[in-house]
């Protein structure tokens, strides 16, 4: 069955370049992926789309179950491909555990299919239904720009259209869809919004839907100016994804505030939750203190020192050690080890970053560092504390928990990537060599 086309859903094509590929539709049923599915039905010839259907099913709802149905059947009536899944029942009942599941469903539909693109169904309420949502929990200019158009695969072609077109067009040409019963329930934010604040701002201005989607286009718009802002500012006060902290300190208020917000979105993307400005305003004040870490997720934190701000992840202690017997390639962690007899030592002494000389006898040890571990760096009569010496290294905490050692009879004869230890440099040929990279790259 055909439906009018107004144009705009073709000039996203245009814009986006979609064409001659496979497209992802992301289905639910409901009225806004059903009335996305017959605009691109009508256009997939003109631009060589072939479009599969995905339908993936929560299990919260009974009628989950028949609209996963409904999905294969209209798929086959419109000769389309499609990708059903359920959630697993293991799955835990929440909107975040919900959308992340969801859209993990979509990346994979993505690989089985080969295309880069998924579009959905957000249409222009649901980005007021964000915007508010994000102005009542508290949100900077990023939030403001509610639901992005466009963010990796994701596509949204019907962000200017609104629900009441779209209902009216399908009542139209007499187009059936699904309702979702959760849609009704009031417990879940959105919809309060949806069913009792809607109505109230309609009675202050019919238009507000207009209206507030204006204030989104001028937040966009605004937000471009700003990211240029952004991108002179790293390159002033960025060095090895870190900031520096004494140049950070110098910014003007507004500027540290989204310089910041930025950062964190960089690092983490969607871990970090509730980043609101209420948690930029405590992160950066904690900057100002000069406090050593403070809390972002349930293994990452935002830590300063040496002039840095970084982010730390809490550290996963490994007790396992590997013994190196002989002659070979050995793999411990993330890393891949190699051993091989030496050819020719170089004559002057180098960091041991990747590859290093030594003198050693098999077996030995491959391991991560010990409370009461010792270290007899190059030049030193005696051995210290390990710990005493990563300190005068000044060493931050998060690498002093990934650094691997070798070690022959509890005595430590390289740290990798630090530095070989005094009795064990290479003297002759009667050396080894070691080289070690990391796994995957």
């Amino acid at each position: 069955m055909n439906i009018n086309n107004d144009n705009s859903v073709e000039k996203f094509l245009k814009e986006h370049n979609i064409k001659n590929k496979p497209v992802i539709i992301g289905y639910s049923t409901g009225p806004d992926s059903t009335y996305l599915l017959y605009k691109i039905n009508e256009l997939k010839e003109k631009y060589n789309l072939e479009i599969i259907l995905a339908y993936f099913n929560h299990g919260w709802r009974k009628e989950a179950d028949d609209e996963a149905k409904y999905t294969i059947e209209l798929a086959e009536k419109l000769n389309l491909r499609y990708f059903v899944q359920k959630a697993p029942k293991s799955a835990k009942k929440t909107e975040e555990a919900a959308r992340k599941l969801r859209y993990d469903f979509y990346k994979k539909a993505a690989e089985k299919f080969k295309t880069d693109v998924v579009l959905l169904g957000h249409n222009k309420n649901d980005n007021i239904e964000t915007l508010l949502y994000r102005i009542i929990k508290g949100t900077s200019i990023s939030g403001l720009c509610s639901i992005p158009i466009q963010r990796d695969i994701y596509f949204r072609p019907l962000l200017n259209t609104t629900k009441e077109e779209i209902l009216d067009e399908l009542k139209e040409k007499n187009i059936s869809f699904m309702i979702d019963s959760s849609n009704e329930d009031t417990k879940y934010k959105r919809n309060l919004i949806r069913k009792k604040i809607f109505p109230i701002l309609s009675e202050i201005n019919p238009n507000f839907i207009e209206n507030i989607d204006i204030l989104i286009k001028n937040s966009i718009n605004s937000k471009e100016i700003i990211d240029d802002v952004i991108e002179k500012t790293k390159k002033k006060i960025m060095a090895d994804n870190e900031i520096i902290l004494n140049e950070y300190l110098k910014l003007k208020h507004s500027i540290r505030l989204e310089f910041l917000n930025n950062y964190l979105i960089e690092q983490l993307n969607e871990e970090l939750k509730n980043r609101d400005n209420k948690t930029i305003l405590k992160l950066d004040k904690y900057i100002f203190e000069n406090k050593k870490r403070t809390s972002l997720t349930k293994d990452k934190y935002l830590a300063i020192k040496n002039n840095r701000i970084y982010i730390e992840k809490k550290p996963i202690k490994n007790n396992n050690e590997l013994k190196i017997s002989k002659i070979g390639s050995y793999v411990f962690d993330d890393i891949i080890l190699k051993v091989e007899k030496a050819k020719d030592i170089p004559k002057t002494f180098k960091k041991p970053v990747n590859s290093c000389y030594i003198d050693i006898d098999f077996p030995f040890i491959l391991r991560s560092r010990k409370n009461g571990d010792i270290f007899q760096p190059i030049g030193r009569k005696r051995p210290i504390k390990l710990k005493e010496y990563l300190i005068k290294q000044k060493i931050r905490q998060d690498k002093k928990d990934k650094l691997l050692l070798i070690t022959k009879e509890n005595e430590i004869c390289l740290i990798l990537d630090i530095e070989t230890g005094e009795k064990f440099k290479a003297k002759n040929n009667k050396a080894i060599k070691l080289s070690w990279e990391k796994r995957n790259g």
